[in-house]
């Protein structure tokens, strides 16, 4: 069978849950569009339930063996089908399928399997593609000549129409193939193999038009697992979350689901902002699965994410110390968001120090990050550590993909480090040049900027010292020159009483005290409930 549709799988081939309504047919659907894990263990899963049909299940399974190159697992198979009913044909062209496969003679095993079910269509479809999967050209002749048997003793059985299309797709030729999958169910309209093959074709051209038909056919088979699920997928491949979301929710209460799938059911339900519901179905899982399942890897990652969302903080931390002691799958690694989620989580739980920790090795995975890269800045400036803060965003500058604003805090940052009591004059002097440096090329950028005009200030006046010698002055008067020319200057309120406080001291200072006088009233119009500053102004003559 060459029946190949690549298109993405969801994640994590499952593991088993419960037994189904439909029962093992679903595993046959999952085979018939080449799903074959699937399909494996939907049949047994299902193989010992009172409704299953032993021979059939075993002439799938061994197809499934047979298809992934385990030629003694197939033999073993389509032996037990015929032990189980002798009087089912499809178990002789398995073996069949396997003599084609050697080069051996297989007139005898299809005579038998042809005498049990006379002029059957489905049955010759089969033979045809047990010679197909053996070798197209050298059986070719056997192959059309099964195809016209086929549809000559029943010209509307969709099967050898699924068939062609099936060597269509083989190569490549998509346009032609869909068209004969939709005849196909134009013949059969409830043909689930037709339907999904046409959409998994059809998908990469048209995705609404293959969407639509799966709707009809869901119409059509409510009960199908494949049928759901394969809605799902082409919601969620097609970005239509809530649908997606939606979907799963059904497909999920259909016992035939697989454990992969509910993984899944947690992320679109986290990403549809139900934290509550994916936590509960998140936590579930674990507590179900094997320990050592690859799935509660992700299960537990699911758990921190949610519990931060829903802001649990002391829950998320522990959640974390959980997820990060979980073994990490073979082939899987920690992202970025794993140590972000933790590290909010451990700042919120009063863990500052730990939080930095987790950040740090979230910029080690992506160390380019530049919104991590500011937050880790500003992080350790919060903790007044302004070395490591400035050391953050002078990274970020030097990498070229900083903002005007990232210039503005690294001089605020390197101000820090001057202003840090007991630092070496040397290390003080290097920090307060480059503070003037950064927030010099700011100004240029973003000329006449309160903040920024008020950070050259600062910077003056720190550089003076308490020698008041008046190296901020142009920077306030510049301050103030920019202040009256706003409208709401109230909400500047701070920025005034800033520059009306540094120049009635520098005039004080100089023993102009009229002046000072002057400013130290204009600095009272916004500070109106400083009594200790009214009653100077008020002893001042």
């Amino acid at each position: 069978m060459k029946r190949k549709f690549f298109f993405a799988s969801l994640m994590l081939m499952g593991a088993s849950l419960m037994i189904n309504a439909q029962g093992y047919k679903d595993g046959i659907e999952y085979y018939k569009v080449d799903k074959l894990d699937n399909a494996k263990e939907l049949l047994e899963r299902n193989l010992n339930a009172a409704s299953t049909d032993k021979a059939e299940a075993f002439y799938y399974l061994g197809q499934i063996a047979l298809h992934q190159g385990k030629v003694a697992d197939a033999a073993a198979n389509f032996e037990k089908g015929i032990a189980a009913n002798a009087m089912n044909p499809y178990n002789y062209v398995g073996q069949a399928a396997i003599a084609l496969k050697n080069g051996g003679d297989v007139k005898t095993l299809l005579e038998k399997a042809r005498k049990l079910s006379k002029k059957d269509a489905k049955l010759e479809v089969e033979i045809a593609r047990a010679f197909y999967d053996a070798n197209p050209t050298t059986y070719a002749k056997d192959i059309e000549k099964c195809i016209k048997n086929a549809r000559k003793w029943n010209p509307d059985d969709p099967d050898s129409y699924i068939f062609e299309a099936d060597t269509k797709a083989d190569k490549k030729d998509w346009g032609n193939a869909a068209g004969i999958y939709e005849l196909a169910f134009d013949k059969d309209p409830n043909n689930i193999e037709a339907y999904v093959k046409y959409a998994d074709t059809y998908f990469n051209v048209v995705p609404e038009m293959a969407i639509g038909r799966l709707e009809e056919l869901q119409a059509k088979v409510p009960n199908s697992a494949l049928v759901q699920r394969e809605l799902a997928e082409k919601y969620y491949a097609d970005n239509l979350g809530a649908k997606a979301a939606e979907q799963y929710g059904k497909y999920i209460k259909n016992p035939n689901h697989f454990a992969q799938d509910e993984v899944r059911y947690v992320q679109l339900l986290f990403f549809g902002e139900k934290y509550q519901e994916s936590l509960d179905l998140a936590t579930s899982l674990v507590n179900k699965l094997n320990p050592t399942d690859s799935k509660v890897f992700y299960m537990k990652r699911m758990q921190l994410y949610n519990l931060v969302q829903l802001q649990k903080w002391a829950e998320a931390v522990e959640a974390g110390k959980v997820f990060f002691a979980n073994a990490v799958p073979q082939g899987s690694n920690y992202e970025v968001r794993d140590y972000t989620d933790y590290g909010q989580a451990l700042q919120n739980a009063g863990m500052p120090a730990e939080a930095i920790t987790a950040y740090e090795k979230a910029l080690q995975i992506n160390p380019n990050n530049v919104d991590l890269i500011r937050f880790m800045g500003d992080s350790y400036a919060d903790n007044e550590d302004f070395v490591k803060a400035a050391e953050y965003y002078q990274r970020l500058v030097d990498s070229g993909n900083n903002k005007s604003n990232d210039l503005f805090t690294l001089s605020n940052y390197y101000l820090g480090i001057a202003s840090t009591e007991g630092i070496d004059a040397a290390t003080a002097a290097d920090a307060l040049a480059k503070s003037q440096k950064y927030i010099d090329e700011v100004d240029k950028l973003v000329p006449e900027n309160v903040q920024i005009v008020n950070q050259k200030a600062k910077i003056a006046k720190f550089r003076e010292g308490d020698t008041n010698n008046g190296a901020a002055l142009a920077a306030y008067n510049e301050l103030l020159s920019i202040l009256d020319k706003k409208e709401d200057k109230a909400s500047y309120a701070r920025y005034f009483k800033y520059a009306y406080n540094y120049l009635a001291t520098y005039y004080f200072t100089k023993g102009d005290k009229a002046t000072a006088k002057t400013y130290y009233q204009k600095w009272l119009e916004y500070d109106p409930e400083n009594e200790q500053l009214r009653n100077y102004v008020n002893s001042m003559k």
